[in-house]
């Protein structure tokens, strides 16, 4: 294939040799990352939870068994314990000593009763009694110290012998031995009440008391020694009680004979002093008088407003449209005759002058009469204000009168109040010498009578076999335990695994579409890995290459004349380049002519799996910088209809090679010679070389690992290549572990389905490896 044309070749020397191209930079769509507009719900069924423990089933293994190991040496090592159990029932309340429960026994409720019996029992004074009883500070089952006691005291005799024959003192210290007692004494008590345990049946009165020890006996005999104990002190604590009762209750008769006298006389006293011979009659005298003045106070308090009202208005208002004067004849008439000499004067002025001697002495007239209204006016002005007085002084005086007599009542009150108090205090002074002389009767009558309220329900019996270690129990829990915390760890590592574990989960979960899966090869075939369909067609990994290669055949059909593939994996060393190179290989052996291109030009490889170079000793950097012609870059394979284009020298701006027009064109000028153009990209995460190559290509396939590619990477080129627009056919699953849970179905598909399991891969190899060589002689 001819170039179309010659270009001057660039130093190589220094990054001039890849110049900046700037044509196509705009063209560039972002790298942002967005999330996909169309959600995937995840749907999580038994299956998922299945594969997580499948995988980590050596972990979970290993740890309930380390787990079950550890809990059962150390329960076999454990030294058995016995525990005796006795039962003691309790009566709510003992035969009565006195009439007065409070005194003696109080009467509380049953669960406050059987929580006081059950502190009883744990109590420091009752224990030391059994411990002394049974001599357990000299019992090793008990006392596990007490070696070392007998040791220390072997040594205090040596020294106490040593001091007198050199002739110096060893007394020990009387403040030092009582401590020392006092020690031994707490520590007994604490093994004591640690071994003793004290439990009441629900809705009962029934105590279940037990005891544990090494000794079996020594069990026994705690609990019965303790019961008896219990019984033996309570009895002699009621006993007591009585006793003291007695004793008390003659000095406390004395002492409410003496309150009574007391204040009976003092109750004469204030009677005789205050006069009082009988408060009721006396008493409704007085309320009776407050009551008869307070109306009277009422009734005039109404009178004075009224009046004063009266007063107020005649004052502001004027008195000359009062209703009283208005009533006054005399005023009336004097107003009439007033207004009658008015009218004559005016009309005498109409002919005369005010000074004619007959309007003259109208004029007097009219003023004499006028002053002798205004007389009668104050007159009765003054009267409504002395109504008003006299209706004030009235008010004053009944009110000065209720607030005497209401004195008197409160007085009264006062030594009634008192007189009262001093009579209840007579009152219960009679009630408590009478009850406390009744109490003593009732004491000496019961002195004599059983008072216990404890009956022995069962004894404790010799337990035979060991309460701890429960082997069995134990060993279950420490299953139990040790697959939870398997489990526990399982899930969080897979929770903290951000990788995609199985093919389902690339569908369902990403929505991709599964082109193909590929099984992982055995050791002996991956020297021949990247020509394996050629060598080994009838391998398991030769199989779904080619069933890879169909379903990319049917995915892309009506894409256009040439297929221009990209294939690319999200990080590096997911086996791109060798699926792409046998993805090559099998189109080609399927007829189709085959291209090739290395446009990873970070990292290639492809030039290490074809040996041929090309004619013109470049690649495709070469080809971009228009250094080299495609003839130069372009050779031939071992295999027919195959071609091949390195990636030549590394260039310090890859994306703007592969986004130059350049690589458009050149791409345009192969796809009219080729079916088929491969082309090998680098990985997604970083780089805008898969974008520049995305937009290039008819298809976009993904190379994915289980447990290696990553689920943030995986959404990150999903979401990169919708941001273009870019065709993403689907994803191949490489490596898949036939024997895990990772292969599921494929496992049998590809195995076990067609026996591939069983057969000799270096046998196969040489088999394929014989009929090629025939076929190419033939």
């Amino acid at each position: 294939m001819a170039a179309k044309e010659n270009f001057e070749a660039l130093p190589r020397d220094s990054a001039t040799f890849f110049p900046p191209l700037q044509a196509s930079r705009a063209t560039l769509s972002s790298t942002e990352f967005r999330e996909s507009p169309n959600g995937v719900e995840i749907e999580v069924n038994l299956r998922d939870y299945l594969d997580v423990l499948l995988r980590r089933k050596w972990l979970i293994g290993s740890i309930l068994f380390t787990v079950f190991v550890t809990t059962a040496i150390i329960t076999l090592a454990m030294t058995p314990i016995y525990k005796a159990t006795g039962r003691l029932e309790f009566t709510l309340q003992s035969p009565k000593v006195t009439k007065f429960e409070d005194m003696a026994v109080p009467q509380t409720q049953t669960r406050e009763f059987m929580n006081t019996q059950s502190k009883l029992l744990i109590s420091d004074s009752l224990a030391w009694r059994v411990i002394e009883a049974l001599d357990l500070v000299n019992n090793p089952s008990f006392n596990t110290d007490i070696e070392t006691e007998n040791d220390s005291g072997l040594m205090s005799g040596i020294g106490s012998l040593l001091g007198r024959l050199f002739g110096y003192s060893s007394e020990v210290d009387p403040a030092e031995l009582e401590r020392q007692e006092a020690e031994v004494q707490q520590r007994l008590l604490k093994t004591f009440m640690e071994s003793l345990e004290v439990k009441a049946e629900r809705d009962t009165t029934i105590l279940n008391l037990a005891f544990s020890s090494e000794n079996p006996a020594v069990a026994r005999d705690v609990v019965n020694t303790l019961i008896r104990s219990f019984i033996f002190w309570q009895m002699d604590k009621k006993v007591q009680a009585a006793s003291l009762a007695n004793e008390q209750l003659g000095k406390q008769i004395e002492l409410a004979r003496i309150r009574l006298e007391k204040s009976e006389a003092e109750l004469n006293r204030f009677a005789q002093k205050a006069g009082i011979v009988s408060l009721d009659s006396r008493m409704n005298l007085i309320y009776k008088q407050l009551e008869a003045i307070n109306n009277a106070l009422a009734e005039a308090h109404a009178e004075r407003l009224s009046k004063e009202a009266l007063d107020m208005q005649a004052r502001e208002a004027g008195i000359s449209g009062m209703p009283m004067v208005i009533a006054n004849q005399l005023i009336q008439h004097l107003r009439q005759h007033h207004v009658e000499l008015v009218s004559e004067y005016e009309d005498m002025l109409v002919v005369f002058k005010p000074d004619y001697p007959e309007a003259k002495r109208l004029k007097a007239k009219i003023d004499d009469v006028a002053a002798k209204i205004a007389d009668e006016e104050n007159r009765i002005l003054q009267a409504i204000r002395n109504d008003y007085l006299a209706a004030v002084k009235n008010e004053e005086g009944l009110s000065a009168q209720a607030e005497k007599a209401k004195a008197q009542a409160m007085d009264l009150n006062d030594r009634a109040t008192q007189y009262n108090i001093l009579n209840r205090e007579v009152k219960a002074n009679k009630d408590i010498h009478q009850s406390l002389l009744q109490r003593a009767k009732e004491i000496d009558a019961t002195m004599g009578a059983d008072i216990s309220n404890i009956q022995i329900v069962d004894d404790a019996l010799l337990p035979v076999i060991a309460d701890r270690p429960r082997i069995k129990l134990n060993l279950f829990l420490s299953m139990g335990i040790g697959l939870m915390l398997g489990l526990a760890a399982a899930f969080l590592l897979e929770f903290m695994d951000n990788t995609i574990k199985s093919v389902d989960e690339l569908s369902d979960r990403f929505g991709i579409t599964i082109l193909g899966v590929l099984p992982e090869v055995e050791d002996g075939l991956k020297d021949k890995l990247d020509d394996l369909v050629v060598c080994d067609p009838r391998a398991g990994f030769s199989e779904a290459i080619r069933t890879t290669r169909v379903s990319i055949q049917l995915s892309t059909t009506g894409a256009g004349s040439t297929q221009k593939l990209l294939i690319t994996s999200t990080t590096e060393g997911e086996g791109k380049s060798t699926i792409a190179v046998n993805m090559a290989k099998a189109f080609a052996a399927a007829g189709d002519k085959v291209l090739i291109i290395d446009a990873d030009l970070r990292r290639p490889r492809l030039h290490k799996v074809f040996s041929q170079v090309a004619p013109g000793g470049g690649g495709l950097s070469e080809l971009l910088v228009e250094t080299k012609s495609l003839d130069d870059v372009l050779s031939t394979t071992d295999q027919k209809n195959l071609y091949f284009i390195p990636a030549g020298l590394l260039p310090p701006n890859p994306a703007e090679l592969l986004a130059s027009k350049r690589m458009h064109q050149c791409l345009e000028e192969l796809g009219k010679t080729f079916d088929r153009i491969i082309i090998d990209g680098p990985p997604s995460v970083g780089f805008a070389d898969l974008l520049v190559l995305s937009s290039l290509v008819n298809g976009v396939i993904l190379i994915s690992t289980l447990g290696k590619t990553h689920r943030q990477a995986l959404q990150l080129f999903r979401s990169s290549l919708a941001n273009i627009n870019a065709r993403f056919l689907g994803s191949i699953v490489n490596r898949l572990n036939v024997q895990s849970r990772f292969g599921g179905f494929y496992s049998k598909y590809y195995y076990q389905s067609y026996g591939y399991e069983n057969r000799s891969p270096e046998r196969g190899t040489e088999s394929s490896l014989e009929r090629l060589k025939s076929s190419a002689a033939s």
